[in-house]
């Protein structure tokens, strides 16, 4: 174990030791009521809760924070000592726990303090909780031994000031608090919910007990209103932490649902969407690497990723390369359970969406609509089923649940497979050839295709080439072209195949692009002649050997 690795638990010890050495001092006056002795674990529990916080990366500041809280509340355990000058540090040093909570209260939820007017609110709330102690004791000369409730003296007007001193501070950090909540981005107030609610409550109680103090009341009653602001904050840390536990694991289920069940996720711009969904995060961009280190934007348009105030930017690889980076609202770092999840249920789409978008050979077209077909069908049900057991496996849901589910997608992905296969290669076209696969073609067409294609047989990628440039062809037609027949004709000429598509629509149209690429995905060409009023001829030529036979 590092040294920086030994530092907290080597604190935390030196906490509850030092904590154990002040309650053993102040026993012997520290046994008149079942207060004492709950006031006594109030700073040894502090110590534990701000010990299970810091050993957490995320918030080690936090947890500092809470643990050196415990450890100022058992400085007051000093003034049982009858002997200078630890009666005098224990007297002076008294309610710098205090102090120590405002701090927390101002660096809450992610452990920096913040603005220069919040800085200066931690330095009086120091000032404050330990001057007003120092001027206590120089001007009302206590005597020893004292304790919570034992020889607290008379309300003297310096006692007064530091009850006065405390509300005013407390007051001021509320202030703080509630302008950080009503300036905070959506995404902000969600996840700081309960920490910023647990600082309203155990403020006002403060504020309340130091309220009793001021007004004269007897020692019974202000020990007994402090140890239910002790109690209060005892118990609202840890509700608090469990509140936040439970919002990151809805919002990791949140998360994980939305991408799933976003269709056409796998597109830049919808992946991007999808991502702030997931995330809650409306401002959330994503930008692509590409080989060259350089990044673009969803839309293609190059950009220089650099995260401004109160944003944060996060990597994101696939098989050890750098695909993505994500720029969000910081709030996100804290939720890191969140952004691994989406990230990692995302990566695959961003990995195919970045490969996708930097094809630049004239196969692109084709392999597009491929994708296209199979991103909302069998693609998406094979990712789903994936991550489910992906997710089984690392315990974030219930295996026999996950493995039914998946079981059904695999099924609805090997259906959708086979039907999308048959449409990429008819059956009929490679049983029985070109002509048969148009003839049948022409059945299901809704406008009559009369077809002259003899039966030879050509090499599987000129037939099926030929058999998609028919079909896209027909499907223009009876899309835009409001023509009452279609005519197809196949015949050879010195080593090629032509191929015309003739129909008696409105015309006027000029060359679809993806025709002429995948005529030239077997180095062929494409034609259109097209008059308006007089119908539009696609004309196509496709190298070939010899026919394969009939």
């Amino acid at each position: 174990m590092s040294a920086r690795n030994l530092g907290p638990p080597l604190v935390i010890a030196a906490a509850m030791g030092f904590a154990a050495a002040a309650i053993a001092l102040s026993a012997p006056i520290a046994h008149q009521r079942w207060t004492d002795v709950a006031l006594h674990g109030f700073g040894v529990v502090a110590i534990a809760i701000g010990a299970r916080i810091w050993s957490r990366a995320s918030r080690p500041r936090i947890g500092a924070l809470i643990v050196l809280t415990g450890s100022a509340f058992h400085l007051g355990d000093l003034r049982a000592v009858e002997t200078e000058p630890w009666f005098a540090i224990g007297f002076c040093l008294a309610y710098l726990w205090t102090a120590v909570l405002a701090h927390l209260a101002l660096a809450l939820p992610n452990g920096r303090v913040g603005s220069t007017g919040a800085r200066a609110l931690v330095v009086v709330s120091y000032a404050g909780a330990v001057g007003t102690q120092v001027a206590r004791y120089l001007i009302d000369s206590p005597v020893p031994p004292w304790w919570w409730n034992h020889n607290p003296g008379p309300n003297t007007a310096m006692a007064v000031a530091g009850s006065a001193t405390y509300v005013v501070v407390t007051a001021a950090t509320l202030a703080v608090v509630v302008r950080r909540w009503v300036s905070a981005t959506s995404l902000r107030r969600r996840h700081g919910a309960a920490q910023w609610g647990m600082v309203l409550l155990l403020g006002t109680g403060g504020i309340c007990t130091a309220s009793v103090a001021a007004s004269g009341a007897s020692s019974g009653t202000r020990t007994g209103s402090l140890f239910v602001a002790c109690a209060l904050l005892v118990g609202a840390v840890p509700l608090a932490m469990a509140a936040r536990r439970l919002h990151l694991e809805l919002a990791c289920a949140r998360a994980a649902r939305t991408v799933l069940d976003r269709s056409g996720a796998h597109q830049p711009v919808m992946l991007q969407r999808a991502l702030a969904d997931a995330v809650g995060d409306p401002t959330l961009v994503l930008h692509y690497a590409d080989r060259g280190g350089s990044f673009v934007d969803v839309h293609g348009a190059p950009v220089t990723p650099g995260p401004s105030p109160g944003r944060a930017a996060t990597r994101v690889h696939r098989d050890g390369a750098l695909v993505a980076v994500v720029e969000h609202d910081e709030t996100l770092v804290e939720q890191r359970r969140v952004v691994d999840v989406v990230l990692d249920i995302a990566g695959l789409a961003i990995g195919n969406a970045a490969a996708t978008r930097q094809i630049p050979d004239a196969a692109f077209a084709e392999r597009h609509r491929i994708q296209r077909d199979l991103h909302d069908g069998p693609q998406q049900q094979l990712f789903g089923a994936m991550l489910l057991l992906d997710m089984a496996r690392s315990g974030s849901i219930p295996v026999d649940g996950a493995l039914h589910r998946a079981h059904q997608l695999i099924g609805q992905a090997v259906a959708a497979l086979r039907e999308l296969t048959q449409g990429i290669y008819p059956e009929t076209l490679v049983e029985h050839g070109l002509a048969a696969a148009v003839a049948q073609l022409g059945a299901l067409s809704p406008i009559p295709v009369v077809a002259d294609i003899p039966v030879d047989r050509w090499s599987p990628d000129v037939e099926l080439t030929a058999y998609f440039l028919v079909t896209e062809a027909v499907a223009n037609v009876y899309k835009h072209a409001s023509a009452s027949a279609v005519v197809v004709t196949v015949r050879e000429d010195d080593g090629t195949l032509v191929l015309e598509v003739r129909d008696d629509g409105a015309g006027g149209n000029g060359e679809p692009r993806a025709l002429r690429l995948r005529a030239a995905s077997v180095g062929g060409s494409v034609a259109v002649s097209s008059q308006s009023g007089r119908g539009t001829t696609v004309s196509a030529r496709l190298p070939i050997g010899a026919p394969c036979g009939s």
